[in-house]
């Protein structure tokens, strides 16, 4: 059945995808960075950031409601099915009033039309999406093939046609016919899994107020995001400043890439055993996922803080220099979404409490929003980036207030205990080094992060004698061994 899926396998498939998208930035952004150049980055990033909110719209809350319904029937072909159309007719709907609203706005508003309207296919692919059907039902095998044959679709069309500053719109074309072709190919396998419609019993707005308590906290949630590239757009008018947030944005994001694609593929299953009521198996997965996310998010940040401000001027060539500052202070954003990011989706969305989420999310976002307009005038692009960080650290704290019956917050000291000691010695080893190594190359960051997860591994696993990762490492040899 549906529910007795392997987390392992899915977390496989959604890793193999992951770990891509690890993959291609360490291609696409040197060499995009480059070709267009920083002010076609900061251009692209201002126009995404303002369509962002239209795909918000059209999906309205249904993606994360619908899946966490067709999660609690995976069993029920019948009712998993009815489920879905009444979720997706209601997106549908909504879609096609967000392009409509696009239009205008573009027609109106549009500060850089051109690019602008080759967006509206991002709009388009959110409406024919139904990927979270798919997460309901946990199955990542089919979503993550579709997601590695688009990307490297996407990648090999970027290399082959963007080939100068110009081209701006050729690499916005690409990524959006990429988007609404990811979408379309969802629909070939969906009839054998799925009943067709009875459109006679279809309820468009049956789930509307349910999607709505998804959608609230979206919203929120774009505000402490999304809105800073567009608030940077509007206050600096600024493309440059755009373009170096967005570029340390992404080395942020390639971070956070593994972590957040196991509570993705998590999220469904603690839906599963909450409403079955296995609550000690709830709690310890839950554990397992914090054991997880601090040993990886750790030496993360801290290794960013030692050796980024180097890497970036080696990943991005000149015209960045920006970064170099930018970084350690965003630096720290990784472990405060991780954690925020877990308790959300494994803890609070599965329990139902996405509604008394959503009052801390707007907390966040005001202080965001209010934030923004008086550091983004003092500093600009850092000036957004403290903000960020401040807004996630209000999120994070509500968030483990929210969570405290089901993982204390001293349940989550004890767990990053060990991680923040290995990491602290990491982070000191580091220093020394740039002391004595302070040239800039491509030898001296890779001999430096490899010299940093070293010493971090090493620290857990022999001095630290963290049982967590040693078990992983045993279990591990011995499958490797049995083959």
């Amino acid at each position: 059945m549906a529910a007795k899926k392997s987390i392992k396998k899915n977390y496989l498939y959604n890793l193999a995808y992951q770990i891509l998208l690890l993959i291609v930035p360490f291609i696409t952004i040197p060499y995009l960075s480059r070709v267009l150049g920083v002010e076609n980055i900061g251009i692209n990033s201002f126009t995404l950031s303002i369509v962002a909110y239209f795909i918000l719209f059209a999906n309205i809350g249904i993606g994360s409601f619908g899946s966490r319904e067709v999660a609690l029937y995976q069993d029920d072909r019948k009712r998993y099915s009815k489920i879905f159309w009444d979720c997706y007719s209601y997106q549908f709907i909504t879609g096609i009033i967000s392009v409509l609203a696009y239009i205008v706005y573009v027609s109106c508003f549009g500060r850089y039309s051109g690019v602008q309207w080759i967006m509206l296919l991002n709009i388009i692919a959110a409406i024919i999406d139904m990927a979270w059907f798919y997460q309901g039902l946990e199955d990542y095998k089919y979503i993550s093939i579709r997601n590695i044959f688009i990307k490297l679709a996407g990648v090999l069309a970027t290399f082959l046609f963007v080939k100068g500053p110009n081209d701006l719109w050729i690499f916005v074309l690409i990524n959006s016919l990429s988007a609404v072709l990811s979408s379309c190919i969802l629909w070939v396998k969906f009839f054998k899994i799925a009943d067709k419609p009875n459109f006679k019993e279809i309820r468009i707005f049956r789930y509307w107020k349910d999607s709505l308590i998804y959608f609230l906290p979206q919203i929120a949630t774009s505000i402490y995001t999304v809105l800073d590239k567009t608030m940077l757009g509007i206050i600096t008018r600024s493309e440059a400043e755009n373009g170096y947030y967005d570029q340390t944005y992404k080395i942020v994001q390639i971070g956070l890439i593994v972590l957040i694609s196991l509570n993705s593929v998590m999220a469904p299953r603690m839906a599963y055993l909450f409403g079955k009521g296995e609550k000690k198996e709830f709690r310890d997965r839950l554990k397992a996922s914090f054991h997880f996310t601090f040993l990886l998010a750790l030496p993360i940040v801290f290794g960013l803080i030692a050796v980024g401000p180097d890497f970036s001027t080696i990943f991005f060539g000149d015209g960045y220099e920006k970064v170099r500052l930018l970084l350690p202070i965003f630096a720290p954003i990784i472990l405060i979404i991780a954690t925020s990011n877990c308790l959300s989706s494994q803890c609070l969305v599965p329990t139902g409490k996405r509604a008394k989420s959503a009052i801390f999310l707007w907390i966040g976002a005001g202080v965001n929003f209010a934030l923004n307009i008086i550091t983004i005038n003092l500093w600009q692009s850092v000036g957004a980036a403290i903000s960020s960080i401040i807004a996630e650290i209000v999120i994070a704290v509500a968030f483990i207030i929210l969570s405290r019956k089901v993982l204390s917050p001293k349940s989550l000291l004890a767990i990053s205990t060990k991680y923040v000691i290995a990491s602290l010695i990491m982070f000191g080893v580091l220093l020394v080094v740039n002391h004595f190594w302070s040239t800039i190359s491509i030898t001296a960051v890779a001999t430096k992060i490899a010299i940093g997860a070293a010493v971090y591994f090493a620290t857990l696993v022999f001095v630290l004698r963290d049982s967590f990762l040693i078990n992983k490492l045993k279990l591990g040899a011995q499958k490797i061994l049995r083959r």
